[in-house]
């Protein structure tokens, strides 16, 4: 089910590599820790070394603006009951990371580990959206630069109530799985699902043990220097979501919409970009990317309507889907701004945390 709160403590309304050990960077992990590369599972030469990102030392994060961007669980395409339908999608292999790669930019992603796929599609929510398999996955880190960090191991609803095994499991399982895939940057981050709130007891016990941040969900979207030295690390994300359109006259404005009560508009993100400071780092999270108006579906319930030249009048029903012409505006202001777009494991190790984990 599809709520305000679905993907985060805060509703959605006011929310919101190959991998490098740098010498110098590594914190502290405590007396005797084990350490692997932060990334470096057993197939981790097959992405190749342009897909590895530099670190950066904290006293020369100061001066930069940092962005990652975040593709929740890595969905791909579109589906209508678990039948891919590639109509009205911007899909994220053959159309999304392409267009990123022209502006020198690359994604990242993220995975639900145990249900993702030697080759096959995860279908998820509500039959209505197709997740990448790990063969996908592998082709996006290898042909586009794009990393890869832990949605949890099964996107347990109440990961605080587990028993110790299982959170271990759920957290540091998760990004060794991504880890033994061959996929960079599995440690940079963990996206515990939101509907639970903030599981503050797992992140301080394992989130920040394995993982450079833990995802929250907020408003302005932008990670300070100061929160790499702040347990237990989380870190902000600003999500891209659909909703009824900005125009208070037109009949889109009060189209029944799950999960958001208003479409996120290109110019209010884009506010977000140029209110990015030196040393701080946003990240901007989507789902689903569409364009034009929804295909006409036997049983999926999403609809959307992107093509009019306001963007005031896009809009979806539903949180997951936001329109691509839209997105290209928010990455072209980035670009044109000089920002530099990262993975999170990166910007942790700028801003003092840990390039290795155990």
């Amino acid at each position: 089910m599809t709520s305000l709160f679905r993907y985060g403590r805060r509703p959605l309304l006011v929310l919101a590599a190959a991998a490098c050990v740098a010498a110098g960077t590594t914190g502290t992990l405590g007396a005797g820790a084990a350490v692997r590369p932060a990334s470096a599972g057993s197939g981790a030469a097959a992405v190749g070394a342009r897909t590895a990102l530099p670190h950066t030392r904290p006293a020369a994060a100061a001066s930069k603006r940092y962005a990652t961007l975040y593709f929740s669980r890595s969905e791909v395409t579109g589906a209508d009951t678990c039948t891919q339908d590639d109509s009205g999608i911007a899909r994220l292999d053959t159309t999304v990371a392409p267009y990123l790669q022209s502006l020198g930019m690359s994604g990242t992603g993220s995975l639900v580990t145990s249900v993702t796929h030697k080759t096959k599609n995860n279908c998820t929510h509500n039959g209505d959206s197709l997740t990448a398999s790990w063969a996908q996955a592998t082709s996006l880190a290898q042909t586009y630069g794009w990393h890869f960090v832990s949605a949890t191991a099964t996107y347990a609803r109440n990961i605080a109530s587990l028993p110790p095994t299982r959170q271990q499991a759920e957290t540091c399982g998760s990004a060794n799985t991504i880890d033994n895939h061959g996929l960079p940057g599995a440690h940079g981050l963990i996206a515990y699902p939101g509907a639970q709130g903030l599981p503050t007891d797992v992140q301080a016990k394992y989130g920040a043990r394995c993982f450079a941040w833990g995802r929250e969900y907020d408003k302005s979207g932008a990670t300070t220097a100061a929160m790499g030295t702040t347990a237990p690390y989380w870190q902000f994300t600003r999500a891209l979501n659909g909703g009824p359109c900005n125009d208070p006259v037109a009949a889109c404005y009060t189209i029944p919409a799950q999960g958001s009560t208003l479409y996120a508009t290109p110019a209010e993100i884009i506010a977000l970009v140029d209110a990015l400071k030196p040393g701080q780092w946003l990240t901007l999270q989507s789902y689903i990317l569409v364009t034009g108006k929804n295909p006409p579906y036997a049983q999926n319930g999403t609809r959307w309507n992107c093509n009019s030249s306001d963007p005031d009048l896009h809009w979806t029903n539903d949180v997951e889907r936001y329109c691509y012409n839209d997105f290209q505006q928010v990455v072209r202001a980035i670009k044109a701004r000089g920002i530099t777009v990262t993975d999170p494991l990166t910007g942790g190790v700028a801003f003092g945390r840990p390039a290795s984990y155990p």
